[in-house]
């Protein structure tokens, strides 16, 4: 499906609008228009719950208005922005997916939401995601499912589902996702376009809905590479050290574990290896073979945690499981069941084995300059295998976020005309940096890999 809207660079819709060449406000009204086009009573996919034409309307003419008195308005001035469920904005319900357990209006906005509006960027409207942020699908048993752009009968994935799909779309040129398990790196891949997961603990979490607390992440879905530069700027992440230049890094080494190739279908493996190729025609990159720690076993204590910590949070959220068993959806109830099965003593056995896991994957980082590996074993799942096709789709993402490194999602494979549509394409890869260099990665992949910038 083509998009609505091919939207310039974000850096270049900041130009347009700060020159006088378009305004905030023709900008907002275009994402207003088109954000219409999939809200929860239209046909085509339930993309936005929620539109707020009256605020970001008015933000967009305070905006001009201030450009038209020669003031300054932030380096996202003008750039209209889709904002995942699961995140507090400040009169305007949040449900994290779950209408019928949990809406809620907050007083505040989140700090990492009011970060983006302080730059000048313009919230347009509340983006679809699966229940609870449970599951990589884009699934959803209240609002419905979300539906891949690119492949018929398939699905977005998830859970920033909504997310990924309003930028690949073109209804807006960015948007906010979060991300536990692979729920930015997942849909962006599945949908054809770049979503980045910042190191654990980049920043305060305050007023967004918790799936695991030691896990979550808020993080940019964006079109490109060079959007996700831009997107980042000087401020979006404190705690990550800004690359003044790349002058001096004149080749790079990419590690990876060739016995992750042996879980994904051979299609994939196939663009896997095809992705390995293409990238070593650039003579500054060289793959390092490695062994990397057990990922089944990471993939265990991980679940441990973000399952328990879910189970805590709910309960101290909503109340008592059980209570909730009719509007909840199978997923959820089904997970948060499962964790009141498990006995208490097993979190801090789980906590002990993820510091564990991540020491030895911060070893593993020292001796090169990113990682690679798939992002899921196979490519978008079809709509009508749920549930049995959603069971396989962490055993990568999971693990691999749960190192707490930052993480770009994307296609495997890219072609000079686009990328390369296929579902092993889109299972997607992550590319992998070390703690707190988003800007390092992403200045390797843009420079490296040949993403479209």
């Amino acid at each position: 499906m083509k998009p609505y809207h091919l939207w310039p660079a974000l850096q270049d819709i900041v130009a347009d609008v700060k020159a006088g060449r378009s305004s905030a406000c023709s900008q907002v009204e275009l994402a207003l228009s088109l954000a219409s086009k999939e809200t929860l009573d239209s046909a085509t996919s339930p993309t936005f719950i929620s539109l707020q034409p009256e605020f970001a309307l008015a933000m967009a003419d305070m905006l001009d208005a201030k450009l038209s008195r020669g003031e300054e308005c932030g380096d996202l001035c003008g750039i209209p922005f889709a904002v995942k469920n699961n995140i507090d904005w400040a009169g305007f319900h949040t449900s994290a997916g779950s209408p019928k357990a949990y809406c809620h209006e907050p007083e505040k906005t989140a700090s990492v939401l009011q970060g983006l509006i302080d730059r000048g960027a313009i919230p347009i409207g509340k983006t679809n995601m699966n229940e609870w942020a449970v599951g990589l699908t884009g699934e959803n048993a209240h609002f419905g499912n979300v539906p891949n752009p690119h492949l018929p009968g398939c699905l977005s994935g998830g859970s920033s589902s909504g997310s990924a799909r309003a930028v690949a779309m073109g209804i807006v040129p960015m948007a906010l996702g979060s991300d536990t398990g692979g729920s930015i790196r997942m849909p962006a891949a599945w949908c054809g376009i770049v979503g980045l997961r910042p190191s654990s603990e980049s920043f305060a979490l305050d007023g967004v809905v918790p799936r695991s607390r030691t896990l979550d992440v808020v993080g940019p879905i964006v079109r490109t590479v060079g959007d996700c530069h831009y997107f980042l700027g000087n401020s979006f992440l404190p705690k990550s050290t800004v690359l003044k230049s790349g002058a001096d890094l004149l080749s790079i080494k990419i590690g990876w574990d060739p016995s992750l190739l042996a879980g994904v279908e051979q299609g994939v493996a196939t663009a896997f290896q095809q992705f390995m190729s293409e990238a070593e025609k650039n003579p500054g990159v060289t793959f390092i073979e490695q062994s990397w720690p057990s990922f089944p076993a990471a993939t265990n204590c991980a679940l441990t945690v973000l399952q328990m910590e879910f189970l805590q949070d709910f309960r101290e959220m909503c109340g008592e499981v059980e209570i909730y068993a009719d509007q909840l959806g199978k997923p959820v109830i089904n997970e948060l069941r499962h964790s009141a099965s498990l006995d208490s003593d097993v979190l801090r056995i789980a906590y002990a084995e993820l510091e564990t896991f991540r020491q030895s994957m911060a070893k593993i980082m020292a001796s090169v300059d990113m990682l690679a590996l798939p992002l899921t074993p196979c490519g978008p799942v079809l709509e009508s295998g749920l549930p049995e096709a959603s069971k396989p789709l962490r055993e990568l993402s999971l693990p691999m976020g749960a190192a707490g490194l930052p993480i770009l999602g994307m296609p495997l494979l890219y072609t000079k005309e686009g990328f390369d549509l296929s579902a092993s394409s889109l299972a997607g890869v992550q590319l992998v940096g070390k703690q707190y260099q988003e800007h390092k990665l992403v200045y390797m992949v843009k420079t490296y890999l040949g993403a479209p910038n």
